[in-house]
């Protein structure tokens, strides 16, 4: 609020305070894991979420004896990465630092793919207003798209290009192709 008192008249804001809780992976694990415990199964519509480093024994608690711990394989994310980087998938504990701020969340073994690509769907909004609340959806979303097929998890945890679908990751495969306009259903 007081930075807000101090801006001048002609001055815009482009965030709400606390928007943050939304934008960033930390804050969104957050809200769901809270969502979760308040609503129940009926809101487990999400991979299993644990917040590092606060929540590293139950991370650890899935790799005791007689957890039927079988072949889990997890995703690790850094809490304020961008574009991909330093996100790695792994089935062994050793791997994951306890203390460092990751979000790490249980990796969907059969996910939906597009012609054997693995995909994400974004669809962006305008929130102009909290009280009344005011959302905007824009019409058209972003599919952005791996460039390697996917493959079931054996021998290929490293291969981000099968299993990311960051630009940054993506972009300078030889597999990779730049859509020539936004009606281009071919491109990555």
């Amino acid at each position: 609020l007081e930075r807000i008192m101090k801006m001048g008249r002609m001055q815009k804001i482009n965030h709400f305070p606390g928007m943050l809780e939304l934008v960033r992976k930390q804050g969104t694990a957050r809200n769901l894991n809270k969502m979760l415990a308040a609503v129940g199964k009926d809101y487990k519509f999400y991979p299993k979420t644990f917040m590092l480093p606060a929540d590293y024994t139950q991370l650890k608690a899935e790799w005791e004896p007689g957890k039927n711990h079988g072949n889990k394989t997890f995703i690790v994310k850094p809490s304020k990465g961008c574009q991909g980087t330093g996100i790695f998938l792994t089935r062994c504990l050793d791997d994951i630092a306890p203390l460092e701020p990751n979000i790490v969340q249980r990796y969907l073994h059969r996910p939906h793919l597009l012609e054997g690509y693995k995909y994400d769907l974004r669809l962006y909004v305008l929130l102009s207003s909290l009280s009344p609340m005011r959302i905007f959806l824009f019409r058209e979303g972003v599919v952005r798209m791996c460039t390697s097929k996917y493959q079931p998890l054996e021998k290929n945890l490293g291969d981000t290009r099968m299993h990311l679908t960051n630009y940054a990751i993506n972009k300078d495969s030889e597999d990779f192709v730049q859509p020539e306009d936004e009606s281009d259903d071919s491109a990555h």
